[in-house]
């Protein structure tokens, strides 16, 4: 698997990718997505040149960073896509004090996130606070 910053991502590729995971409303406005993409800061994973997960964050690197979207094709789910993206996301930021995540309400979904040594914060909002 190969991490790539802030990649070009091909719309299809995209496509495909938001829509594997059951995202649909995502990609009805595919011009929009690719723009904030493009605001964002992503890292994508790539199986032999192929998109298969990608993480994108928002921040303003200094004091709080936004996970927008964690994606991982539901073909590689289960096989540490997700957790080397957000790997290489809290390395990243590693100086950043909070780091915020708003997830589905998915009993997996927290465990992973709590694997990761996020906190829950209130119900589906997890995070990282380093200002301590």
């Amino acid at each position: 698997m190969e991490l790539v910053v802030n990649p070009k991502i091909n719309k299809n590729e995209l496509i495909e990718l938001y829509k594997s995971v059951g995202w649909t409303a995502d990609v009805n406005n595919i011009d929009n997505l690719r723009k904030g993409m493009k605001k964002s800061y992503v890292i994508a994973a790539y199986e032999d040149k192929k998109l298969i997960g990608l993480v994108r964050a928002l921040s303003d690197y200094a004091t709080v960073v936004y996970v927008q979207d964690l994606l991982v094709a539901s073909d590689y789910q289960g096989k540490r896509v997700g957790k080397s993206l957000m790997h290489h996301l809290l390395n990243y930021f590693g100086s950043v004090g909070q780091i915020i995540v708003t997830a589905k309400n998915d009993e997996r979904i927290g465990k992973f996130f709590r694997y990761l040594n996020f906190k829950e914060e209130s119900k589906n909002t997890y995070e990282i606070d380093r200002r301590d």
